[in-house]
């Protein structure tokens, strides 16, 4: 089964995927743009599920893409996205070629938030993934996922080709396409994390303790992306919350919550107990 065939299943399967989550900056503007979507349009079980043993794996075409290695953890870093990034250097492929220079400035920021990122995090993600995948372009460009070049997004809104990240059966992608997303790496991380920190085929926003603070957030919300009936809008929330934290962006995590310094303070302490962040 192709790749574009699974995710339009898990997606129905589901609920309705609407539009990605405005610019932080902006979600108490209304009313709230149509966005490019991105990884919401990933939603499904979690990992390893014994019911579904369909991988983004089986389905990758063969055509080798180019690989650009990490400088050394020591060396000076010349901003060209090859500043080594820890225990995740064991999943992570720079899908360019170094001979053609640098990637633009939008891959390497991804690659800076990866290597901001604590080491137990690192570990984590190194544990858990089978692979983060960065390069120029959308998520047709990576990951061999050619084959959704032209092909409409599950939702319908647009095709994959504008799709800045995506995350889905351990694997995260993430291009150099515009995004409404402040940090795109750290929000498709978080989806990770939601996901690999969990017990195999859960999700750790799905855990009675970030329900509780969902709930308490819920009445604060700006955007109704973050609002979407079942777990979308929580996984949803979970991933902005995680980028805007672990991105020192505290007062985009403000403004996901209407402005609310005490919802803020409660989320910022559920990442602060179970991650030191």
């Amino acid at each position: 089964m192709r790749l574009f065939d699974r995710l339009r299943r898990m997606v129905s399967d589901t609920a309705p995927v609407g539009a990605a989550p405005p610019d932080t900056a902006d979600r108490a503007a209304a009313p709230e743009p149509a966005d490019p979507p991105h990884s919401s349009e990933l939603a499904g079980p979690g990992r390893r599920a014994a019911e579904d043993p369909v991988r983004w794996m089986d389905i990758e075409l063969d055509d080798p893409l180019p690989r650009a290695a990490p400088h050394g953890p020591d060396a000076p870093d010349p901003r060209d996205g090859r500043r080594h990034c820890g225990a995740v250097e064991d999943v992570l492929y720079r899908q360019w070629d170094p001979d053609g220079g640098p990637p633009g400035p939008e891959v390497v920021r991804a690659i800076d938030s990866l290597a901001a990122l604590p080491e137990h995090l690192k570990e984590l993600l190194a544990d858990g993934l089978d692979g983060i995948y960065v390069g120029p372009g959308g998520v047709p460009e990576l990951d061999d996922m050619g084959h959704l070049r032209g092909r409409p997004l599950p939702s319908g809104q647009a095709s994959w080709d504008i799709c800045a990240g995506a995350y889905g059966d351990r694997t995260v992608v993430v291009g150099d396409r515009p995004s409404p997303t402040p940090d795109v790496m750290m929000h498709e991380i978080g989806h990770a994390i939601d996901d690999v920190d969990a017990p195999p085929g859960e999700w750790l926003s799905d855990s009675p303790q970030f329900r509780a603070v969902y709930e308490r957030c819920l009445p604060h919300l700006a955007s109704d992306y973050h609002r979407q009936e079942g777990e979308l809008g929580r996984r949803e929330f979970f991933a902005d919350a995680f980028a805007a934290i672990t991105s020192r962006q505290r007062p985009a995590l403000l403004d996901m919550l209407g402005g609310d310094t005490r919802a803020g303070m409660d989320v910022m302490l559920y990442f602060n107990r179970r991650y030191e962040i």
